[in-house]
């Protein structure tokens, strides 16, 4: 409850707009987009020649939060264009735990904090502007 009162009371605030608040299973948890720029990934142009998907996410869990970082060629994420037609190459993601979506990600690297303990199954799926699939998702099992 408290966690949801201070949830409440930064976005009432507007203290900060790179902080989200989600729900899970009953759960509050919040999320960042994009992370920490002291976060660094690195995917090369070998990784992405390498593998024929269009989509490679790479993530790490830092400290209990799962930093994630989208890679997709050819490819622009549009928060002001969601909901238009289908354009393309834009859109975004949508992001999954445990098979609910929790949310639509409209950046190439964000942070899912304060899950509970747990371990998860993540799935980022690439989304066309008109919330159409672009059948492209990766999926993880985490462990925290």
């Amino acid at each position: 409850m408290l966690k949801f009162i201070f949830a409440i009371l930064v976005l009432s605030m507007n203290v900060s707009n790179s902080v989200e608040t989600l729900v899970y299973d009953d759960q509050l948890f919040t999320k960042s987009i994009p992370y920490d720029e002291t976060y660094e990934r690195l995917v090369t142009s070998q990784d992405l020649e390498e593998k024929e998907d269009r989509l490679i996410v790479k993530y790490d869990v830092k400290d209990g939060d799962i930093y994630v970082e989208c890679f997709v060629k050819d490819f622009s994420f549009s928060k002001e264009k969601a909901g238009t037609l289908k354009n393309e190459g834009e859109g975004h993601v949508h992001l999954y735990i445990n098979d609910n979506k929790v949310d639509s990600i409209f950046t190439s690297s964000f942070i899912i904090k304060s899950l509970p303990i747990g371990t998860y199954k993540i799935k980022v799926e690439l989304v066309h502007n008109d919330y159409s699939s672009y059948e492209v998702f990766e999926e993880f099992e985490v462990k925290l």
